[in-house]
């Protein structure tokens, strides 16, 4: 009876291993066969779609109160950010780790474009403009324009943005991508907030040895 016994607890115990086993492969071959899609990019596309319409013709003007249009994109590659003055903290650390970007591109003597368009042209001006970007480095050039013209620029770089208002003031929500663009002025990629000033430096390296 204990033989009996003895034998049908190692016969449970072989079968639940067996089952175990198969669950585990049959999981391993799902996870590997799911394509993970890439974050999206304000609803439209990811990473580095080349199907994603992404820029076009604009005119604005810099932080010298200058004309700046996408044609002034051409010739080189291209980083540019949308932001605000007034923005208390993803502003700071995103231009901060493009200034890392900068410097960085310095030292292997890489020449890119650095362009911050605001979305609040109703505070920002150029005077403004001009005052912030000295916190960072001078290859940035500020950009500004009216209501109107913003609004343009941040629908062809499909950038979400949106007033906070807060008993009189306001802050504004808005996406935090930065956008590279090739020696066309045409997209090429965009990268997150979480996206680190090393992986957009071996990035723009690769894109400007092609």
């Amino acid at each position: 009876m204990q033989v009996q016994e003895n034998y049908r607890s190692n016969v449970i115990i072989k079968i639940i291993i067996v089952v175990g086993l198969l669950i585990a492969v049959t999981s391993l071959y799902l996870l590997l066969s799911i394509k993970i899609p890439e974050k999206p990019l304000a609803g439209q596309g990811g990473g580095g779609n080349a199907d994603v319409q992404i820029g076009g013709d604009f005119e604005l003007i810099d932080q010298d109160a200058k004309i700046f249009n996408s044609d002034s994109l051409k010739g080189k590659l291209s980083l540019v950010y949308f932001g605000f003055t007034f923005c208390p903290d993803i502003c700071p650390m995103s231009m901060q780790k493009l200034t890392e970007v900068i410097n960085t591109l310095r030292q292997y003597q890489v020449d890119v474009t650095f362009v911050f368009v605001t979305i609040d042209p109703e505070r920002d001006t150029p005077e403004v403009l001009k005052e912030y970007l000295k916190n960072f480095d001078n290859k940035f050039i500020g950009l500004t324009g009216s209501k109107e013209q913003i609004q343009q620029v941040a629908d062809q770089f499909k950038v979400y943005y949106s007033k906070a208002h807060d008993q009189g003031n306001y802050m504004v929500d808005h996406s935090s991508f930065t956008y590279l663009m090739d020696h066309e002025g045409n997209y090429l990629k965009h990268f997150y907030l979480d996206s680190s000033s090393q992986e957009i430096v071996d990035f723009v390296r690769v894109m400007k040895q092609n």
